[in-house]
């Protein structure tokens, strides 16, 4: 009964508001992200539709963003910021993007054309560096369509199903000098897992969900995070982003 609201909602917009209201396409720094027949809900295509998509990650990646840097994402969602990313850092640099949600893959497939320099991996991620312990069990993805979030935890003595840097490293070849992490709360890992970032790390942009662990919760893996060589150098929203001390 707690998800049948917003279903029902997202139910009811789809119907009464025609698709011809929303733009063909709008411009987000500098990238046409299209909108009018995509399979986005109503609340997606009016944050797109009013530039407010992804706005507080938006602001941070301008601080740091510069051609040919190695950028990696943990929680691409329907891939808008990461091709925004791909753009910035031209052919020179190279961008991968992970996201866990079937679904938000095949929307970000249909969406985007492909950029030699971008690959997006369907898949669970972790910001740390020891994380082959990590077994996510259940993917909840009630409320909005973005929000999708998995349930983990540690299986002492047994493979666990996610990535970490360790693993990135060894797949994909790439360490990267950029990190941007919306994971729904998985960031709380640091309480149990230190994050040991990669030495090739520089930035990191992290969205943080205190509705899931509290305000002190936040302080506390904030502080984990300048523990481990980085400081606080802004914020914007639940956002904050952090460079190597």
């Amino acid at each position: 009964m707690q998800n049948l609201f917003p279903k029902i909602r997202r139910t009811l917009l789809k119907a009464l508001v025609p698709e011809f209201y929303w733009p063909i396409k709008v411009n987000l720094d500098g990238v046409n992200v299209p909108v009018r027949g995509m399979p986005l809900n109503f609340g997606t295509k009016h944050w797109l539709k009013h530039g407010e998509y992804e706005q507080d990650e938006r602001i941070l990646i301008k601080k740091v963003l510069k051609p040919g840097l190695k950028v990696l994402e943990m929680g691409g969602s329907i891939g808008v910021l990461a091709q925004i990313i791909g753009e910035k850092v031209g052919p020179k640099g190279r961008v991968i993007s992970f996201e866990a949600s079937e679904r938000l893959v095949e929307i970000s497939t249909k969406m985007w054309p492909p950029l030699p320099q971008l690959q997006r991996v369907k898949g669970f991620v972790f910001p740390v560096n020891n994380g082959e312990n990590i077994f996510v069990g259940q993917f909840q993805t009630a409320g909005s369509e973005l929000d999708g979030r998995g349930i983990w935890e540690l299986r002492d003595g047994m493979p666990g199903n996610a990535w970490d840097f360790r693993s990135i490293r060894r797949d994909f070849d790439f360490d990267p000098e950029i990190l941007i992490v919306d994971i729904e709360g998985g960031e709380s890992i640091f309480n149990v897992v230190p994050p040991d970032f990669p030495d090739s790390l520089q930035s990191i942009i992290m969205e943080f969900h205190p509705h899931l662990y509290g305000t002190d919760g936040q302080a506390r893996l904030e502080e984990k995070i300048v523990e481990s060589g980085f400081r606080l150098e802004d914020r914007s929203g639940q956002c904050a982003l952090f460079v190597r001390a």
